[in-house]
């Protein structure tokens, strides 16, 4: 790799959040196109994704991944509900594994594990 897929992400962050919503299109394309040329498109995966976070990181927004068992029901979702923020991009996986419970990962950075298969891994590693 060239350069870090951080220094690739702040790069294209900024240049997005300069543009305000303009020429986006132009400007992804010949981010990409400069990727490429640079050998390093194997990594574009990784770095957009950083991007997303850092513009995500300046403009307030989280990005909540809410793992459980099975599918939520109403009352579940109401409760989840109060925990998010107006603006926030929430994701749903449903993870057999988890067994029962839920597990939210805040940013890609916090978590809450209160899922039945973390506990017993707790219990069990200590």
């Amino acid at each position: 790799m060239k350069y870090p897929a951080h220094f690739y992400a702040k790069a294209l962050a900024g240049v997005i959040a300069e543009a305000k919503g303009k020429r986006e299109d132009e400007i992804v394309k010949r981010f990409v196109a400069l990727v490429r040329k640079n050998g390093d498109e194997m990594h574009l995966r990784k770095i957009v994704e950083e991007a997303a976070r850092f513009v995500r990181g300046k403009s307030g927004v989280r990005k909540v991944m809410i793992e459980v068992a099975r599918a939520p029901g109403d009352a579940q979702r109401k409760m989840l509900q109060r925990l998010m923020k107006p603006g926030d991009v929430v994701q749903e996986k449903i993870n057999p594994e988890l067994v029962a419970g839920v597990k939210i990962i805040v940013n890609d950075e916090m978590q809450f594990d209160g899922s039945l298969k973390g506990k017993l891994d707790t219990i069990f590693n200590s």
